[in-house]
This record gives structure tokens, sequence and C-alpha cells, in this order.
């Protein structure tokens, strides 16, 4: 009897075991780092660097992070490259909040990245840009790893700074734009705080009303007056308003805050893609 109970405790103790794995290994695959080098552009100092990067954002942001470099798109474009090997790797339905995929194609001779999910609010159109020329002068003289530790190193930068306040995403296929909206600690202190003063604000209007109050007999027959007047009712039209937003060059006045996005030929939604060439 004694040695039944053993068995019994032994096999619990192993179903728990192996589910607390199976919650930790889940917790710590929750997005990936993938580094790339079909081209063999990278020297293994360089490859420890450019995923010493990539994990910082992995772990710190809970973000997908791809770099690749090729030297035959196969005919592609180098962000159709992008987006077919990050849905190879089922990178787009992970767990992770969002990712970015960037590339030095030695093919079409282009810098390129895209972003999905929750990316698309960090890397904005200024910010891709912004991306591509801190890159472009190492590609250009042959130091290719240094260009895609400068993408990254940019990429960071971006990250730490947050969402600009003003982003929102612009469908380049079908013209739909999406704001972005979040609140922060100081607007949600501040909403508090309105509430606290409007509820006191009624409290003490009620309280001095109702204080000041006296009874009387209000006559009906002495102030009781009866005006029947008539009221035509207009229905006022109303209109929607459809701008369209020009293409905005890399060299204005400041980040606008506009993310451009498109679909993938697997028909999921990107943002970036512009590509620079070197």
């Amino acid at each position: 009897m004694v040695e039944r109970y053993r068995s019994k405790r032994k096999i619990s103790f192993i179903w728990l075991t192996l589910c607390i794995w199976l919650c930790l290994s889940g917790m710590t695959a929750y997005a990936e780092c993938l580094v790339q080098d079909d081209a063999q552009l990278f020297s293994d100092s360089e490859v420890q660097q450019i995923e010493t990067l990539a994990k910082e954002i992995e772990t710190s942001w809970q973000m997908n992070v791809l770099v690749m470099t090729c030297d035959d798109a196969d005919g592609r474009e180098s962000n159709e490259v992008l987006e077919e090997t990050y849905e190879e790797y089922g990178l787009e339905s992970n767990d992770a909040k969002g990712g970015i995929a960037l590339i030095i194609d030695m093919d079409n001779r282009e810098l390129n990245l895209v972003t999905e999910r929750d990316m698309i609010h960090y890397i904005t159109d200024y910010r891709e840009e912004s991306i591509y020329d801190v890159a472009q002068k190492y590609a250009s003289d042959g130091e290719y790893g240094e260009a895609m530790t400068a993408m990254l190193e940019k990429t960071l930068e971006y990250m730490k700074s947050g969402i600009p306040e003003n982003q929102y995403s612009y469908d380049t296929e079908t013209g739909e734009i999406t704001y972005y909206h979040s609140l922060t600690g100081e607007d949600v202190l501040m909403a508090f705080l309105g509430a606290l003063l409007a509820a006191a604000l009624v409290t003490v209007i009620l309280y001095r009303s109702y204080k000041i109050v006296k009874k009387y007999r209000y006559s009906t027959e002495q102030n009781a007056r009866l005006t029947i007047t008539a009221q035509n009712d207009h229905f006022v039209r109303q209109f929607e308003t459809h701008r369209k937003i020009e293409n905005e060059s890399s060299g204005g006045g400041g980040d606008s805050g506009r993310t451009s996005t498109h679909s993938s030929s697997g028909g999921h939604t990107y943002g970036g893609g512009s590509g620079r060439g070197f």
C-alpha cells in the first residue's frame, strides 16, 4: 500500500515538472531572433555583434528580429524576399508583439526593412529613411557588417524613444488611415483628477441648492400662461471629407508620424519596404 502511494506521488511530481517546463519554454520562445547571412558578408565578430543587438530588441520588447543578406533575389524585390522569408519561419503568426526584418540585398544592391504588427507603430516612414541614412555610406564602402549594425542601433534608438504621439498608418493600397492612440500615465492622472473635481463641484452645488430651498405655494391661476408656437424641423446634411495624403520625402521637416503599409503576397500587413540603393 505504501509502495503504491509512493508510486503515485512520483508520477504526480513528474507531471508537475513537465507542466512547469512547458510553461517556461513557452515563455522563452515568445519571440525569435534569426541571422541568415546567405551572401557571407559578415565576419564572426560582426555576426556576434548583430545577434547581441537583435537579442536586445527581442527580449526587451518581445519583438521578432530577422537579419538577412542575399546574393540572388530570384527576380524578386528585396522587400518581397524579406516578407516571404519572414512568413516561411512563421514569425508573422507567433506569440511576439510584432517584428522587424532587415536585409542587405547584393542582387538588387539595396538596403531594406519591413515591420509588422506593433513594430509598425515604432518605425514610421521618417524613421525608416533615417535608418537607411546611417547605413548607406557603410554599404557603399563595402562595410556590410557595419551597415547592418548601424541599422540595428538606430532601430534600438527609436524603440527606446517610443511610439511617436502623432503616429498613424496609411494603407497605400486602399487609402485607409488608422490612428494610433495610447494613454500615458499623465493622461490617466489628469482624467482622474478632473473626474474627482467635477464630482466635488456637483456635490457642493446640490448641497447649497437644497439648503436654501424655502417652502411656498405656487398660484397656477395667476401665473400660468399657455403659448402655442409653430416649429419647423430642418434636416442638416452631413458631409465626410476625404483628403489625399501626398507622399512625404525623407528630407522634410521632422517625423510626421506616418507609417505607410502594404499587404504581402501572403496577405499579411507590413510597414516599410521602401528600400535604399547603395
